[in-house]
């Protein structure tokens, strides 16, 4: 039996899916549509968005029920019949000595890992990295980069790294940086980004491509791309940006044209699921230990002195235990119910609570 769809815009972005690495093996965002797919029968084909059950082998066929698989759209989704290309690293250096360099269309990701034996096989995400195939040839492919929302610890050293990896590991010459968000597609000059030019960009906190919050006229946007004759977006910032990414695709898929967009989240909160850390957390566990550790010298300085430090938490409260756990002095966590924030609470030697 064919595989059956169900296709949705969340509200909110969902943290649950994983996008597929494409051309360049850089998407690593949770963006876009979530398309659950309860895979059955019959081969797979590369060039459909319908997926069969046997993209993952199984011994047992009453596990094939049981198999999810939360994919994200492609472009092959409105495009079927793109020519494919063998990927530029094939003939890089480096990569020829490696075995295994190339991530199979098979290879998923458990959303669970400990599992027992007669547990359905559950939901699974696909598996980023370096196809063998491509869908871009690279002397044709322009991209642009562009930081919306919030800043984060990291931001720099992402920017860097795209440039960098479709540059040197992929031969893309050209690449755009988006100045100010959403809006600079169409209200600001872009800079052509060179490995040369963000070589030492990590270094800077912030981005240097400036950010802002809203300007999202997906209109304007699309037609800026066509005009500037980019088919590749990099688009990092947290759920917000990521539904404008979303709107950004829905608007490619119905003029037909062949852009990809990819979703990188942004987020120091560690809230997203398969994702092992995100960028910007470690700083936000070492600059909380800080604060923690200055509230530790007041609390202990006093008879029943009581410190708090409200930490950023969103969805979770990671940044808030590991710092704990690093700090070794806390004791207890309370979530804020209205800001949405984890406040680690510290006790003085002679201190207590109700």
């Amino acid at each position: 039996m064919d595989a059956v769809f169900t296709s949705f815009f969340p509200n909110s972005l969902s943290r649950n899916s994983l996008p597929s690495a494409s051309f360049p093996s850089l998407s690593f965002a949770k963006f876009v549509f979530t398309k659950q797919s309860s895979l059955r029968g019959r081969p797979f084909n590369s060039h459909s968005i319908e997926v069969r059950a046997s993209e993952i082998p199984t011994t047992d066929p009453q596990s094939e029920e049981d198999f999810i698989l939360e994919d994200v759209p492609h472009l092959t989704s409105f495009l079927p019949d793109l020519p494919m290309y063998t990927n530029p690293l094939k003939k890089t250096q480096a990569y020829a000595i490696v075995k295994q360099t190339f991530v199979s269309p098979e290879d998923v990701v458990a959303h669970k890992v400990v599992v027992q034996k007669q547990s359905p096989r559950g939901v699974h995400f696909r598996r980023a990295g370096p196809r063998e195939k491509v869908y871009f040839k690279s002397e044709e492919v322009r991209a642009c980069i562009v930081t919306c929302g919030g800043l984060c610890p990291g931001i720099n050293t992402v920017i860097r790294e795209i440039v960098c990896g479709l540059n040197n590991m992929y031969g893309v010459e050209e690449i755009l940086g988006i100045q100010g968000g959403y809006r600079g597609f169409y209200s600001k000059n872009t800079v052509q980004l060179t490995p040369k030019y963000v070589n030492d960009i990590h270094k800077r906190g912030g981005t240097f491509l400036q950010t802002s919050r809203g300007g999202h006229d997906t209109n304007k946007i699309v037609d800026n791309i066509q005009d500037r004759g980019i088919n590749q977006v990099y688009i990092i910032g947290g759920d917000g940006t990521q539904k404008g990414a979303a709107a950004i695709y829905k608007e490619v898929e119905r003029r037909g044209i062949k852009v990809a967009v990819a979703g990188i989240p942004k987020t120091i909160d560690n809230d997203i699921v398969v994702i092992d850390k995100s960028f910007g957390f470690d700083t936000a566990v070492e600059e909380a230990q800080r604060a923690i550790n200055a509230a530790h010298v007041e609390v202990e300085s006093v008879e029943n002195g009581v410190g708090i430090v409200k930490l950023m938490g969103r969805y979770s409260g990671f940044i808030a235990m590991h710092a704990t756990l690093a700090s070794r002095d806390v004791v207890l966590i309370v979530s804020g119910l209205l800001l949405d924030t984890r406040v680690p609470i510290l006790f003085g030697r002679t201190g207590w609570a109700v």
